[in-house]
């Protein structure tokens, strides 16, 4: 593997600088970021550094080539992952299927996935409306199921006081 170059050091960034940032990042993607970068300015090699700090080497030769690039500043504002995908339905769809959903009228996904679909023309998959159901914070409520010899009058006694115990033995 061919040697990176050594990092030429913005004047502000001294030792204790690095190391005061280091310490104060409350980011922990960040916080790894600045320690590599202090350990690096205290003359460590990128790969004891990457073993120091727990990342790949590839990892500290990127923030490496970050820094070359913008600096402190540049090295702080990338973020791993990014948006996700947008959302199939705009602020005042998703209002809408909340609205609807609160009012009871999905009983199943299929049903809520078949609304959306005639309401606003998108195609939710089996899987991507659970997804949604979560990001909007919905659930789908489901009775639970009731046996056909269930006894609801014997059910609401129980609920009133319960049953009293019927025991040949004497209390």
């Amino acid at each position: 593997m061919p040697d990176i170059p050594a990092l030429t050091w913005e004047p502000q960034d001294t030792v204790s600088a690095l190391k005061q940032a280091y310490l104060q990042e409350d980011h922990p993607v960040k916080r790894t970021r600045l320690h590599a970068l202090w350990l690096l300015r205290r003359d460590w090699s990128p790969r004891d550094t990457a073993d120091a700090v727990g990342v790949h080497l590839r990892s500290v030769h990127r923030w490496m080539s970050w820094y070359r690039a913008g600096g402190l500043p540049a090295v702080r504002e990338r973020l791993k992952g990014g948006y996700g995908k947008p959302s199939f339905l705009t602020p005042t769809q998703e209002a809408q299927v909340v609205a609807r959903a609160n009012e009871g009228h999905f009983f199943t996904a299929q049903e809520a996935r078949d609304w959306i679909a005639t309401e606003f023309g998108v195609t939710y998959t089996e899987t991507s409306i659970y997804t949604l159901w979560h990001r909007l914070g919905l659930r789908l409520k489901r009775p639970r199921p009731v046996h056909e010899k269930a006894d609801p009058q014997a059910q609401q006694a129980w609920q009133k006081g319960g049953f009293q115990r019927r025991s040949k033995r004497p209390v």
